[in-house]
């Protein structure tokens, strides 16, 4: 049982540094392991998504930066709110929505980083600290994957 979820979380690995989509990699390493699928098609997948996000990329930015979250009754854009902001301006529901506009596309905003020359902790602070807050306040999340993820990145 141990090794069948080092090699999912190991295919998971590999499927998400082609497209860094958690729940897609998860549910397609799954699908490998279930035999629902091979792992040839699950990396078709993955290439096709991948292609199509490099070919729209520019419209895939404008539409990530036109998202907005409701919070005391104003709608304001997700790229202009700062980490404090979230923190303690934030309710549970908007914390749960951010938290999960970030978990499917972590790289929006450039809030985390893609070099690999910072440490990890660096890369990848403001997820961790979103997560963290989330935890503190008793948000009913899946933070295995949440953390999960942060490894990834």
């Amino acid at each position: 049982m141990v090794k069948m979820k080092d090699q999912e979380r190991s295919l998971i690995q590999e499927f998400f540094g082609y497209y860094p989509d958690y729940l897609l990699c998860r549910t397609l390493a799954f699908n490998v392991e279930s035999n629902v699928t091979t792992h040839e098609q699950a990396l078709e997948i993955l290439v096709k998504k991948a292609g199509a996000a490099q070919q729209n990329q520019d419209y895939i930015e404008e539409k990530l930066a036109l998202q907005k979250v409701s919070i005391d009754g104003k709608f304001i854009l997700i790229r202009d709110l700062s980490l404090k902001q979230i923190v303690h301006g934030s309710d549970d529901k908007a914390l749960r929505e951010i938290l999960g506009f970030y978990f499917k596309h972590p790289y929006a905003h450039s809030r985390t980083k893609r070099t690999w020359l910072l440490p990890r902790w660096i890369r990848t602070f403001f997820l961790g600290a979103l997560i963290g807050h989330a935890q503190s306040r008793g948000l009913d999340l899946d933070y295995g994957a949440y953390f999960e993820m942060l490894k990834m990145l």
